[in-house]
């Protein structure tokens, strides 16, 4: 937002906070949380846009505790659009109380002079339409020709490759691994299935499983056929049986924006007589789309990969509209898959472009919750995909390139997508990630597909050049951040990816990682997902709290998770040296949520001026120039709190380390973050009040064995 340079007072006295999912995680009644200036001469005014015309809202003065004030005020939800948009007018009153002296504006992006623009506004939808089970979900990706086989070894190029070690990648020295299947098949992930759950993973996601030429099968032959490489349809069936025995959750890909040029609709290769490619007349004609010369139009200019013309009625009866349409099919039983992965989703679209994108999104997205209405709907963007994601009724996450993926290859690896070195510190993460995240409901935000791995990416371990204690530092990160932490299949390798040169779509040793014996750092991975899997489901501020940063500089970073009454603090620090920070304010948003309840009192406590409290203009609600004086009595509450300590790197976990760390933590003067570690302070769950006796009661009550 634009700093208005001439205002004779371009720092403002007070210290704000407000999210969605602190401190009770609904919409209906808006908190907000000021800091530094004496709460008479504050009027904080709540201004929503229940259909996209700002109705203000008088905040209640709901009580002080510790020089920080309570502002609360009932959200008007009018019919409209489910996706709703709020920010906050706060006014400085004069000493005298009866005129404003100076005002600003509270949003997303922080403060400004003027009303942010409505896509910069905090977001909620009225109501949740999004699966119930993706809070939890913790994902495994799959590219199933690499993964493993029912044969308990590779076939390539009929030479046996057992799958109790690595494949080294000079095996492969004469060969174009790339256009040879290597024999992984669904029944062979069938038998991982119990070492997926082991590792916390309880969601299987496949890269394309339908019939196709090549080893990706992004170039669909015939959507309703699971590729004979595979085991056909029938071995879908054992796999969807088998995962329901173990509570799995199964995601498949949808390769809907093109075909490929061997499916009998395009038909290059002249099969049938009637293929669009080489009949004007074809019935099939219109499903793609021509230029004048009459070149069809491609994805990526693939030869291979006509484009779907989603404007064609034949098109849109096959895809998604028919009931066993590709789309709907798999969504049936027997299969009855939890959702779908839509590829390259932002080129969907008519006449060989992306025209209609959202449209044709939506209708998909109806077509599938019509057929499994608590079915996922996720999308494959390259990019932003904002666009999509706050409109109604549309897909429910996307694959978080722009908010995850990309900025965390960048920071720990200091690699753009394409291998292009890139300096890029914790300041420069910080600010894209608030940035992307801008406009967008928390619901929303707990959908997104998080990765640090995919199979058309060199390998995470590599790009980081083979630090394992930066490697497990990641991971952690991984597994805290908002959204859906998925693991990428041979991510758990570690120190051999590098050995054995195993790239993202090479076979893996999968006999050896069931038994744990890659290697003793695999082993520790394999452990430390495990560990890690527990601790987010243990804790609800990991799996449906909010995500505010507290610090950032040139290689750390840190943040918060905050969800009614438990939080989670994560600190990151990717250098080879410690990082010393002065606390100041950083964890104002999380002691305003924890201890300023709704029976706070009301009080003249503090009678600040604000003058001690500059804060620019510019800043994040959370970057502050003070040193968080009168916030010592909150420390002294979360000193209170039974705080469990874990570090993942460098600084591994230990008593020792977790005394001396809770300790700094709660003194609110310095953080001390360890070389090369993300350490994690989780809180646990409060005990309810009497619940202790009404648990002695029923248990007096209950007859002896």
């Amino acid at each position: 937002m634009r700093q208005n340079t001439t205002s004779p007072r371009p720092n403002l006295p007070f210290q704000c906070f407000h999210t969605c999912a602190a401190p009770d995680g609904t919409a209906e009644t808006s908190v907000l949380f000021v800091r530094g200036a004496n709460q008479k001469r504050l009027q904080c005014t709540l201004m929503a846009f229940p259909q996209h015309e700002g109705v203000p809202v008088q905040m209640t003065y709901t009580g002080s505790r510790f020089g920080i004030h309570r502002f609360e005020a009932k959200m008007p939800l009018d019919e409209g659009s489910n996706l709703q948009f709020y920010c906050f007018k706060i006014s400085l009153l004069s000493p005298d109380g009866e005129t404003v002296s100076d005002a600003v504006w509270y949003s997303s992006l922080g403060m400004s002079r003027e009303c942010p623009l409505l896509q910069h506004c905090f977001a909620f939808e009225r109501e949740n339409t999004h699966p119930d089970f993706v809070p939890d979900l913790i994902c495994y990706q799959i590219f199933p020709d690499r993964f493993a086989s029912a044969k308990g070894c590779f076939v390539i190029d009929a030479q046996r490759y057992p799958a109790d070690e690595p494949i080294h990648a000079n095996e492969f020295e004469y060969k174009d691994i790339d256009q040879i299947h290597c024999g992984g098949d669904i029944d062979g992930i069938i038998h991982m299935l119990p070492y997926l759950r082991a590792l916390g993973c309880d969601g299987v996601y496949l890269t394309p499983i339908f019939k196709a030429p090549s080893v990706s099968k992004y170039d669909t032959e015939d959507y309703d056929v699971v590729d004979p490489h595979f085991g056909g349809n029938g071995a879908l069936k054992r796999l969807r049986m088998a995962t329901f025995g173990y509570e799995m959750r199964l995601l498949l890909n949808g390769p809907f924006n093109h075909t490929g040029d061997m499916h009998p609709w395009f038909d290059r290769q002249e099969r049938t007589g009637k293929g669009a490619h080489h009949h004007a007349d074809s019935p099939y004609r219109d499903f793609y789309s021509f230029k004048q010369d009459g070149e069809p139009c491609y994805w990526k200019d693939s030869p291979s990969l006509p484009k779907l013309n989603y404007s064609s009625k034949g098109v849109q009866l096959a895809i998604f509209k028919g009931k066993n349409s590709a789309l709907r099919k798999w969504l049936q039983v027997p299969y009855g898959i939890d959702g779908w992965v839509i590829d390259a989703a932002s080129q969907i679209g008519d006449e060989g472009t992306a025209k209609n994108n959202v449209k044709r999104l939506r209708q998909l997205c109806r077509a599938a919750r019509k057929t499994h209405p608590g079915c996922l709907m996720l999308g494959q963007f390259s990019a932003d995909a904002r666009y999509v994601l706050n409109t109604d009724e549309n897909l429910d996450g996307a694959v978080n390139y722009t908010g995850f993926l990309s900025p965390m290859r960048a920071f720990f690896g200091g690699v753009d997508l394409r291998g292009v070195p890139i300096p890029y510190t914790g300041e420069d993460l910080r600010r894209t990630l608030e940035n992307y995240s801008v406009g967008m409901s928390q619901q929303v935000k707990l959908c997104q597909l998080n990765q640090l791995d995919n199979h058309s990416l060199p390998r995470f371990f590599k790009i980081i050049g083979g630090e394992k204690s930066l490697y497990l530092a990641a991971l952690a990160v991984l597994y805290t951040w908002r959204g859906i932490p998925c693991i990428y299949q041979g991510d758990e390798l570690g120190d051999v990816i590098n050995q054995y040169e195993i790239g993202p779509r090479s076979p893996l040793p999968f006999k050896a990682m069931e038994d744990h014996h890659v290697s003793p750092y695999s082993a520790r991975i394999q452990s430390t997902l495990t560990e890690l899997a527990a601790l987010r489901r243990s804790n609800t501020a990991l799996t449906m709290g909010s995500l505010v940063f507290i610090c950032a500089g040139g290689a750390y970073f840190g943040y918060i998770r905050l969800y009614q009454d438990r939080f989670s603090i994560v600190l990151v620090n990717a250098s080879r040296q410690s990082v010393k920070i002065e606390q100041g304010s950083i964890l104002f948003p999380l002691l305003a949520a924890m201890y300023l309840p709704d029976d706070a009192v009301t009080s003249d406590e503090c009678a600040d001026s604000g003058e001690s409290l500059l804060i620019p203009l510019s800043g994040r609600n959370v970057r502050r120039t003070d040193h968080g004086e009168g916030l010592e009595a909150l420390y002294e509450l979360l000193s209170r709190e039974n705080l469990q300590v874990s570090a993942y790197g460098q600084t591994s976990s230990s008593e020792d380390f977790s005394k001396a760390f809770i300790s700094e933590l709660t003194a609110g003067k310095t953080i001390t973050m360890p070389a090369r570690t993300t350490v994690i302070v989780n809180n646990s769950a409060k005990e309810e009040p009497h619940s202790a006796a009404r648990s002695a009661q029923q248990d007096k009550a209950q007859p002896e064995a």
